[in-house]
């Protein structure tokens, strides 16, 4: 017989795993627009962040530390409102300016990853609590 507290760590699972299954998508779909992005940003700053241009092709599958610091330079202006650590100008009014076909996207992978975290981390939790 199924329990509630099986049932409860089903729900969790399964929000995890959407979560990060369109995380993944997404991030293979915001290819096309980070590459638009670093385009803008080269015409407006003239280069771009050191962590960015190295990264470029960096991918969420095959190198995911080097992935999230790729995009960190969208990601962090876009959300917290204030330049990335990897960015030498103050470069978040330009990203929070760029259209909103391009911000949202990258918003959407950012929410997808954060709820896939905290996600896991109740997951780990109800499984502590629950030995």
């Amino acid at each position: 017989m199924v329990t509630l507290s099986d049932l409860l760590l089903f729900i969790i699972s399964g929000v995890m795993m959407v979560a990060i299954v369109m995380m993944v998508v997404i991030s293979f779909l915001n290819k096309k627009r980070f590459l638009e992005v670093c385009r803008l940003y080269e015409a407006e700053f003239g280069s771009l962040p050191l962590a960015a241009a190295v990264l470029k092709d960096a991918d969420v599958i095959g190198f995911t530390a080097g992935y999230s610091t790729k995009i960190n330079f969208i990601i962090h202006p876009l959300i917290y409102g204030k330049k990335s650590a990897h960015s030498k100008i103050d470069d978040a009014a330009f990203i929070r300016g760029l259209p909103a076909n391009i911000r949202y996207w990258f918003i959407a992978e950012f929410v997808c990853s954060a709820i896939g975290f905290v996600a896991l981390l109740l997951g780990g939790v109800w499984l502590w609590v629950n030995k």
